[in-house]
């Protein structure tokens, strides 16, 4: 009985080991209006992302160098969906920007990840 009850549980654990991460909830951005991510990376850390709209928006990855400089290495207008990795190459506050220039609320389903 013992024997059968330990294969039981090595059963469940199994099947909850192998079980993907729940999708991530969508965001809704607000007709002219903007949604925003930022994360501190130091310089030679990879950013991954990968995001999908339901409407086209116009998406930037940026980061300032000073007060009076932005520089915006990824830059797409009107998509529905993007996936790349950004290597930073100084330590800085990196921002994804997506911006809903429809008359309608946009669900936005994001995914980001910071790689050394």
């Amino acid at each position: 009985m013992k024997k059968l009850s330990i294969l039981s549980l090595l059963v469940c654990t199994s099947a909850l080991a192998q079980t993907p991460p729940a999708p991530p909830k969508p965001v809704v951005v607000q007709p002219g209006k903007k949604y925003e991510k930022c994360l501190n990376l130091d310089a030679g850390q990879k950013l991954e992302y990968r995001f999908e709209s339901s409407a086209k928006v116009n998406f930037n990855l940026n980061y300032k160098k000073s007060a009076d400089e932005t520089y915006f290495p990824v830059k797409l207008d009107r998509t529905n969906g993007e996936g790349g990795i950004y290597e930073a190459k100084s330590r800085n506050r990196y921002c994804l920007v997506w911006e809903n220039r429809t008359d309608k609320d946009v669900e936005l389903t994001l995914n980001t990840r910071v790689a050394k």
